[in-house]
């Protein structure tokens, strides 16, 4: 098996499936991870499940995955989505697509025994994307979640949020969480706002040493492909209006 090594360049798809295809999304969870580990320039990556609802509920979200993929160089990430069998074969089994480009300028913790982001100088211009991830002890799992139930409810109409996802390799266990803003000024607000549950379920679940591993990232957006929800939130298209019959 190749070893893992950090990336310059981050992509973070998203697949949206409908119907029987759902199931097809959820088997590549095992399924695709071969193919995946021989694609060039593909250093590290994670298939991921994804958060019901807003992308925080308990429960997980069995028609939405992704996948992370830490990269040499951006032309490696631009060839696969170009060219690739396996990136066509998401294309060709989901109803919708959606892919973030990201460029990491902030990088500390570990994730799978590495830091997997190479960073550089730092950038905060434009949208930028936050990623906080952690493998949860097994006896701290239930007062995590009763703590950051208040998680969705306090994203809702946060003032420059563009886009947010709850992810993880694992249900309730390797969790992580994935959002977008319009500015570092908005993304501090919400960081830092008083009582924000995220924010104070990690805090004492950190007090208590519930976490077995954790990483925190910041990324510049540097592009988008595809669509999500039929829009691109992140460049500020939204879906089309859809006229009843």
């Amino acid at each position: 098996m190749r070893m893992h090594q950090s990336g310059r360049h981050v992509t973070l798809s998203f697949f949206r499936y409908a119907g029987r295809e759902r199931i097809w999304g959820m088997r590549q969870m095992a399924e695709m991870r071969r193919p995946l580990q021989a694609v060039r320039g593909l250093g590290f990556f994670k298939l991921l499940g994804t958060g019901g609802g807003t992308g925080y509920d308990f429960w997980p979200d069995l028609g939405t995955y992704g996948l992370l993929g830490a990269w040499e160089r951006r032309e490696h990430a631009e060839a696969f989505h170009a060219t690739h069998p396996a990136h066509r074969a998401f294309l060709d089994h989901g109803q919708e697509v959606y892919t973030l480009h990201l460029t990491p300028y902030m990088s500390r913790g570990a994730w799978s025994g590495i830091n997997p982001f190479m960073t550089g100088a730092p950038s905060v211009e434009g949208p930028l994307a936050v990623l906080t991830r952690a493998t949860i002890k097994a006896r701290f799992v239930i007062p995590f979640w009763r703590r950051v139930a208040g998680v969705a409810r306090s994203l809702e109409g946060r003032e420059g949020l563009l886009f947010t996802k709850g992810i993880g390799e694992l249900p309730w266990v390797e969790q992580a969480t994935f959002s977008v803003w319009r500015s570092e000024q908005d993304m501090m607000a919400f960081a830092y706002a008083r009582g924000q549950a995220h924010t104070e379920a990690v805090a004492r679940t950190r007090q208590a040493q519930g976490f077995s591993e954790e990483l925190y990232a910041r990324f510049r957006v540097v592009g988008t492909e595809g669509t999500w929800k039929d829009g691109d939130p992140v460049l500020g298209i939204p879906a089309p209006s859809r006229v009843m019959a």
